[in-house]
Parts: C-alpha cells; sequence; structure tokens
C-alpha cells in the first residue's frame, strides 16, 4: 500500500510542480513568433503566392506542343439507301504554335512577375502584422507600468487621507484638508480603473493577434528597458527604396504593364501555327460508300495575318501604353511618400530619445521635491495643497516617462517596417 501511494506521488508530482510554476512572460520575440505562425491573413497571402506561383507555371507551357485526341462516331439513316451509312473516326494530333508577335514570351514573362508580385506581398503582409505586434506589445508594457504607478499614487494618497482623519478626529486638524485628500484618493482610484480597463482592452487585442484565446492568463515583460539612443539619418532613406516590398510590388506591376503592350503589339503581328494530324476511320458500307478502313496523315501550317481591325489593335496597344505610363506615376509618388515616411518616423524616434533623457531628469527633480516637501508637510510648515501639488507633479513625471519609452520601441518598430526591414 505504501509503495502504490509513493508510486501515485511521483506521477502527480510533476503536474502539482508545474501547476505551482507560473509560466515566463512572453518576451517580443515569443509574440512575433506566435502571430506569424498563427495568423490567418498570412494563410491568404500565401494561398495568393502558390496560385500565382501555379499561373506562372501553367504559362511556360504555351510554348510547348500540344497532344490531343478526337473521336466522332456517325449513324444515318432516312436518306435512301445510297446514303445510309455508319462508322467511327479516331484521330491524334501535335500543335505546336511557330511565331505568336512575340505573345507567349510577354505572357509567360508577366505571369513569372505576378509570382514575384505575390512574394513580394506574403513579406508585407508579415511585415505589417509584426509591427501591429510590436506596436500592441509595448502599448500593453507601458500601460502596465501605468498601473504600477496608479496604485503606488492610490496608496500614497491613500496613508495620507488616513493620517489626515486621524489627525481631524483628534482635533489636530482641520475637515477641509481631509476633505481635499479623499477628493484626490477618488480622482486617483478613477483613473487607476480607466488605466486597468485600457489594459485589459490591449491584452484582448494582443491575444487576438498571437492567436490566444480571450480567457487565457498573458504575462509579458515587467517594464520597458534597454537603451534608448538618438539615432542618424544614415541611409534609412536609400534602403527603404531597395527594401520596401511595396514598392518592389509596383516597380514589379510596372514592369507587366510594359510587357502588356508587347501583348497588345502582338496582336497586329502574324500567327503561325504547325500541327501534325493522324486519322482513322471505320465505315460500314453504303450504296456510294463502302466498306472500307482509312488511316491517312496530315500536317499544316497556318498563318494568321490580320488585315482590317479598324485600329482596333492600335487603340489597345495606346490603352496599355498609357497603363503603364501611370502606373510609373504611381511608382514615382510612391518613393517620395516613403522618403517621407521614414523621415517622419526617423524624427519621431529621435524626439521619445530626447524625450526620455528630459523626463529622466524631471523624475529625478519631481521625486526629491516630494520627498521634501513631504518633509516639511509633516514639520507642518507647508500646507495641504502643496504636497498634493508635488505628488500630482512626481506622479505625471513617471507616467510621461512611461509614455516616451513606449513611444520611443514604437517608433522603432515603424522605423523598422519603413525601411523594409526583414524581422
Amino acid at each position: 500500500m505504501k509503495f502504490l501511494f509513493c508510486v501515485g506521488l511521483a506521477l502527480l508530482a510533476p503536474g502539482l510542480y508545474a501547476q505551482s510554476v507560473p509560466a515566463a512572460p512572453l518576451s517580443l520575440a515569443d509574440c512575433r513568433a506566435l502571430a506569424l505562425s498563427q495568423k490567418q491573413r498570412l494563410t491568404s497571402s500565401g494561398r495568393r503566392q502558390l496560385a500565382a506561383e501555379a499561373a506562372r507555371d501553367a504559362a511556360k507551357t504555351n510554348r510547348l506542343p500540344k497532344l490531343d485526341f478526337s473521336s466522332t462516331s456517325y449513324y444515318v439513316r432516312g436518306l435512301g439507301s445510297t446514303l445510309n451509312t455508319q462508322g467511327v473516326t479516331a484521330g491524334v494530333g501535335v500543335t505546336q504554335p511557330i511565331y505568336s508577335g512575340g505573345r507567349i514570351r510577354a505572357q509567360t514573362a508577366i505571369a513569372g512577375l505576378g509570382a514575384r508580385v505575390a512574394a513580394e506581398e506574403v513579406q508585407g503582409t508579415r511585415q505589417q502584422l509584426v509591427a501591429e505586434i510590436d506596436q500592441t506589445y509595448w502599448q500593453t508594457v507601458a500601460l502596465g507600468d501605468q498601473v504600477k504607478l496608479a496604485e503606488g499614487n492610490r496608496t500614497q494618497l491613500l496613508a495620507l487621507e488616513r493620517d489626515l482623519n486621524n489627525k481631524f478626529k483628534a482635533g489636530l486638524g482641520y475637515k477641509a484638508d481631509w476633505l481635499r485628500a479623499q477628493v484626490q484618493l477618488r480622482d486617483a482610484e478613477t483613473r487607476l480603473l480607466r488605466t486597468r480597463d485600457d489594459q485589459r482592452l490591449s491584452l484582448l487585442v494582443l491575444r487576438q493577434l498571437i492567436g490566444r484565446p480571450a480567457g487565457d492568463s498573458l504575462r509579458l515583460a515587467a517594464s520597458i528597458e534597454g537603451e534608448f539612443p538618438v539615432v542618424s539619418a544614415a541611409d534609412y532613406a536609400q534602403r527603404a527604396l531597395t527594401q520596401r516590398p511595396d514598392l518592389r510590388r509596383l516597380t514589379l506591376n510596372n514592369q507587366a504593364d510594359s510587357l502588356q503592350i508587347d501583348v497588345a503589339r502582338s496582336a497586329r503581328r502574324p500567327q503561325v501555327n504547325a500541327s501534325v494530324n493522324a486519322l482513322y476511320l471505320q465505315q460500314k458500307p453504303g450504296f456510294l460508300l463502302p466498306d472500307r478502313n482509312y488511316a491517312p496523315a496530315y500536317a499544316l501550317v497556318s498563318v494568321n495575318l490580320p488585315l482590317v481591325h479598324w485600329k482596333e489593335n492600335r487603340l489597345l496597344e495606346s490603352q496599355r501604353r498609357y497603363q503603364a505610363q501611370a502606373s510609373q506615376a504611381d511608382l514615382a509618388e510612391a518613393r517620395q511618400q516613403v522618403e517621407l515616411e521614414v523621415n517622419r518616423d526617423l524624427l519621431r524616434l529621435n524626439q521619445a530619445a530626447r524625450r526620455i533623457e528630459l523626463q529622466t531628469l524631471t523624475v529625478a527633480q519631481a521625486q526629491e521635491n516630494l520627498r521634501l516637501n513631504d518633509n516639511r508637510f509633516k514639520a507642518g510648515l507647508l500646507s495641504l495643497v502643496d504636497l498634493l501639488e508635488a505628488q500630482t507633479l512626481s506622479q505625471r513625471a513617471a507616467a510621461d516617462l512611461v509614455d516616451a519609452k513606449a513611444e520611443y520601441r514604437i517608433a522603432e518598430a515603424a522605423l523598422t517596417q519603413a525601411t523594409g526591414e526583414n524581422f
């Protein structure tokens, strides 16, 4: 009996230990990996890429010979005994395009560009998803810090309110000071509730992005730590022009529009095709058609030359040319927008870095100011209004520092996306 108890305890021990040890907090890299492995929009863009690759492979077969089989059976009655007959034919034919005016070559190239466009779309979707993850992750961590600050401020005010209440009951303080402290305490509790609600909402969004159920517990980093340096301009704009998936996609689309001009131009050129066919005919006798089997074979070369189409093909060619010019203009405008976006994100990042530097000094000064005012208030040399103002300044400075750090991380992720860097 004792042996069975020991065995059962040994089997249950790992599970009990796993339940007692909390799960490790999710890092930013963990959230990225979870989002990239489960997000539905990546699946849809991946399927579109596979469809484009299949279309590319199908276009390559247009220049290859085609082998076809056909069979026909006929039965003729009611036209007189001289025409009554029946039979069956079977044939095999091989068709090979010889010259298409460049149409097949251009269509094959367009299909290849379509596959590359789909691949760039997948990459762009990945970068967009990772940018959303980064922004939501740092917002959630920052809100966690804000909750801690709000809880600390409430604890401070609660202790002050209790002290003022005791003084008022002992006849050593004023009721107005106690009521003022209560008002400040209720305001702090309201801000704490609002911050907690924002944190819950941000956690819900993050769970949805990484594929976790709504009721699942989620632990993140305790706070926003690390270095927050000022970044030089360097070659961010040039890297964005060569690495951005959306710019590469527009470039490929412009090349495809240029090839569409060749497709339209090919309609004005001759089309040459060759075919080789073999037939087998088995026929039952009739008065004019004897009982006989045939097995003829023949080769054909067909030439189709457009003569009068009332400028239809020329107008189609002009249409494709204008479309290519429009896509070229769109590409030039997109390049300008990307340069502007990179400069804006770089400025935003450096602003956040300088703001962190200033807010760090502000927090240290506000805390020292609060310490001095608290000592003076306890010594009876400072009014309650000044003490509450010092507490508000200290809490606001700490909250602004957290916002600045979150802004830096979000701007850092935005700059990475703007330059088209791979995550």
